[in-house]
């Protein structure tokens, strides 16, 4: 590929570049406008003169990058009946809310995203928008609730919880991300009413079959991934086949993704050839087309199956206009449609990852294949060609995956390749079962018993690589300027495989070079670093942190196996930690490190040492006041206990549950 040639890849980076500094530095979006105008203007004056052509392309450029800024200033500022203006804090509220989108369900709630129309602000009702993420518990209100109708909910709107230990998930810059500035638990449905459209129509009737598939007569795990493969319903799967689908580097069968619309489009397009043989192509191609957004609308066209249908649509238009069709132009046209209308899109993992995978296997399969093929076409039609497509999305989404994810099974690989020809038979099976479902048990039960077992047979071989640990890689830090390094030097290693000239290896080993510079760079860095840290959790944990060593210390009676999933591992892959030590908290003890004493206070005063440090405040005091000279440090949600009773200075208490992990370095 020719990059001089296809300037709109330049257009594209250029926009990318606008949308990141809108997040580095600010200025006011009137002035970002007039400038944007004047170089219009002057890209108008200077478009045909052959002289400027230089200078004209670097104008161009630079409109580009404050287009994305523009754009990003639109989409991310409130307008002035935002419903975050009439928020009163730590009250139930009355709001009026419309549900778009049904999320993933935690043990105890149902998650669904919702456009609040109206809200009740001391005592008058404002007419409002905005999103907003509700918390439906479970056990309270035991059916799914209908999207597109209205509800008025009684509810207290919350700040989302942000990311109160160090390198954890933030999940409130997440839905910020998302355009969702607050979260509210529903207190009380007080009505609903139906306010269908075609578009939500569709969903429901997603949810109807969802309601099919749990009364058939197939096995848990056979509805579980029904559901997820076809309807793209994820929102009652168990976090254990999450976490297994994960590891074992298949998640994109369980994620509608550009996969399973290629199989539809596909699928489709032959019916249509072999039912319409004289049929017009074009025809062909408007008809599949139509049936792919149908199943875009019925999944509910979330940001990756949107993507992916525009994609496909882009490059079928070429064809239909009679223009030369282009996998690049798909994807740079679908790319800049999609971050127009909303920038964020481009920190999704989902949006990189699909883009990346794509531009890899247009970039490196060719060449692979040029290089792995045999004279038997038909062995390169079944082994080769999908043997370089799967090494191609693989080694391009590495770097990737690691970054986001820090794991990655060596298994992986050669599962994908298994599974290319496995996706046909599980696809075509899913789609009628899909319609089985509809009969009487005692008809579904012979058919379910077959999709039962071919489901079982993905399952075990998921749960089995999974399992063998000495092949996954686990905890594996990688910083943001190792992936740089790492993914530019897979795209210049493109260059030796077409050429296999040693002066090609160039780039490639100065890219790796920079990555281990990048490594030891880090490596010495973190080694003399001494914190101690108190995390932000219920009970106290405590960690003693030497260079490249941490000993955590907690309540003997903690699910370890949470607290390092959730708080430990997080520390220390963004820390590079390669040694960790728990040992469990004891009672009253005075703990020494570099010379500061501290001490955890339990349920009373009467041992408390003034002289310590650090006193680590756990369970709720009820009849207790503390007197020390050092820095109190609340944890859990003792906020309210701690505000009445401690006659210290406020400023040397430091509270966990609002103020994040307390840091304390030498």
């Amino acid at each position: 590929m020719n990059f001089s040639k296809k300037p709109y890849v330049y257009y594209f980076l250029a926009l990318i570049m606008g949308i990141f500094l809108c997040d580095l530095i600010f200025i006011p979006i009137p002035y970002v406008l007039i400038l944007l105008g004047l170089l219009l203007v002057l890209l108008g004056f200077i478009v045909n003169k052959a002289d400027y052509k230089g200078i004209f392309s670097i104008l161009t450029l630079v409109s580009w990058s404050l287009l994305g800024m523009v754009v990003v200033e639109l989409n991310s500022s409130l307008l002035d009946d935002h419903y975050i203006n009439y928020k009163e804090n730590g009250k139930s509220q009355v709001l009026t809310v419309i549900l778009k989108e049904q999320n993933n369900s935690t043990k105890n709630f149902r998650k669904y995203t919702a456009e609040v129309t109206s809200i009740i602000y001391k005592n008058k009702q404002f007419a409002t928008n905005g999103s907003i993420m509700l918390f439906v518990d479970k056990q309270k209100y035991n059916s799914v609730l209908t999207l597109g109708n209205e509800y008025i909910l009684k509810l207290t709107i919350t700040d989302p919880t942000g990311a109160l230990n160090p390198h954890q998930f933030d999940y409130s810059n997440y839905l910020k991300r998302n355009y969702i500035l607050q979260t509210g638990r529903v207190d009380e449905i007080i009505s609903e009413s139906p306010h269908a459209s075609l578009i939500y129509s569709i969903k429901n009737f997603n949810q109807y079959l969802v309601k099919k598939i749990e009364s058939s007569t197939l096995g848990e795990d056979s509805k579980e991934f029904l559901k997820a493969y076809l309807l793209g319903d994820r929102s009652e799967m168990k976090k254990e086949s999450i976490d297994v689908y994960s590891k074992s580097g298949i998640m994109h069968l369980i994620a509608i993704s550009g996969m399973h619309i290629a199989l539809l489009f596909g699928i489709i397009f032959n019916l249509l050839t072999l039912m319409m043989k004289s049929g017009n192509r074009k025809t062909i191609i408007i008809i599949s087309l139509l049936f792919v957004w149908f199943f875009g609308c019925l999944v509910g066209l979330t940001s990756s199956v949107f993507r992916s249908c525009l994609m496909i649509t882009i490059y079928y238009c070429f064809e239909l206009l009679k223009r030369t069709g282009s996998i690049y132009h798909s994807m740079a046209l679908s790319a800049f449609i999609i971050l127009l209308c909303d920038p964020n899109e481009i920190y999704s993992v989902g949006f990189q990852l699909s883009y990346i995978a794509v531009f890899f296997i247009v970039w490196l399969s060719p060449i692979l294949i040029y290089h792995m093929k045999s004279k038997n076409k038909k062995i390169n039609k079944w082994i080769v060609n999908p043997l370089a497509v799967t090494l191609a999305a693989q080694i391009g989404t590495l770097p990737f995956v690691l970054f986001y994810f820090h794991q990655f099974s060596l298994l992986s690989i050669p599962i994908n390749i298994l599974i290319i020809p496995y996706t046909f038979i599980i696809t075509y099976s899913s789609i009628v079962e899909l319609f089985l479902v509809f009969l009487p048990w005692e008809y579904q039960e012979y058919f379910s018993s077959i999709y039962d077992f071919l489901v079982k047979i993905l399952v075990d071989s998921t749960y089995y690589i999974s399992s063998v640990e000495p092949l996954m890689l686990k905890n594996i830090p990688l910083s943001l300027w190792e992936l740089f390094f790492v993914s530019f030097s897979l795209i210049f290693l493109k260059n030796y495989l077409s050429g296999l000239k040693l002066n090609y290896l160039i780039p490639p080993l100065l890219c790796i070079i920079l990555f281990q510079l990048s490594i030891l760079y880090n490596d010495y860095h973190l080694s003399g670093k001494k914190n101690f840290i108190v995390f932000n959790h219920k009970n106290s944990l405590l960690g003693f942190r030497d260079g490249k060593k941490l000993l955590v210390v907690g309540d003997s009676t903690e699910n370890w196996e949470l607290v390092k999933r959730y708080i430990i591992d997080p520390y220390s892959i963004g820390e590079r930690i390669n040694e960790i030590q728990i040992i469990p908290s004891k009672k009253d003890k005075i703990y020494k490190w570099e010379g500061k004493k501290i001490q955890i206070l339990n349920k009373s005063s009467k041992n408390c040492k003034d002289s310590v440090d650090y006193l680590i405040v756990n369970n709720p005091l009820i009849e207790c006041e503390i007197v020390s000279d050092g820095t109190i440090i609340i944890t859990g949600n003792n906020n309210k206990h701690m505000n009445r009773r401690n006659n210290n200075d406020s400023s040397k208490c430091w509270y966990t549950s609002r103020q994040g992990a307390f840091i304390s370095c030498l």
